[in-house]
């Protein structure tokens, strides 16, 4: 069975993906192991948020998934959508985030009004492209095969992180795990 309305599912992910984030911001530092290191920031880099908002989209998205395959409810290119708007999300966010927080810093409130602005962009950009795109089993194939790549590569920087400013906890003074 098709989903005719998916904006309610969308909303519902919307609101999801956003509480998910406060939650799985401290699993890390609550339970330190490889597998918390793999999902969950690890320190206050740009890039472990990066990370985190990957690692939450994608999760609670999977989620929303199985819950209708149980239902046996099908949405469109759903693993394609899924890849397209995490990654717009994220450089959404960054374009708009990175000159604000250097020129003025942190400032919580704005980061998370912020993040909710893009993300409800994103999840309207999932919704058109559900609905609006013409259903192909290659769509699904590319996000099935991109999305746990990008996540392996997250990973990896995880525990290997560059040298650069991106990579850099300005609180704990440290790259990564290290």
């Amino acid at each position: 069975m098709r989903y005719k309305n998916n904006k309610k599912i969308v909303i519902i992910n919307t609101i999801a993906i956003f509480l998910a984030m406060f939650l799985f911001s401290f699993i890390y530092e609550k339970f330190p192991n490889f597998l918390t290191a793999a999902l969950f920031p690890v320190n206050e880099s740009l890039f472990e948020h990066l990370k985190l908002m990957y690692v939450t989209q994608v999760l609670i998205s999977l989620i929303t998934f199985l819950v209708l395959k149980l239902k046996k409810i099908k949405i469109n290119n759903y693993f394609f959508a899924l890849l397209l708007t995490t990654i717009f999300n994220i450089v959404l966010f960054f374009i708009i985030y990175l000159p604000i927080y250097n020129r003025f810093g942190e400032n919580l409130i704005f980061t998370m009004g912020l993040y909710l602005i893009t993300l409800s962009i994103s999840e309207y950009m999932f919704y058109l492209i559900t609905v609006k795109l013409q259903n192909k089993d290659i769509y699904n194939a590319i996000g099935i095969l991109l999305l746990p790549l990008i996540w392996c590569s997250l990973v990896f920087l995880t525990f290997n992180p560059l040298r650069t400013d991106f990579f850099y906890d300005p609180i704990e003074e440290k790259y990564g795990i290290d």
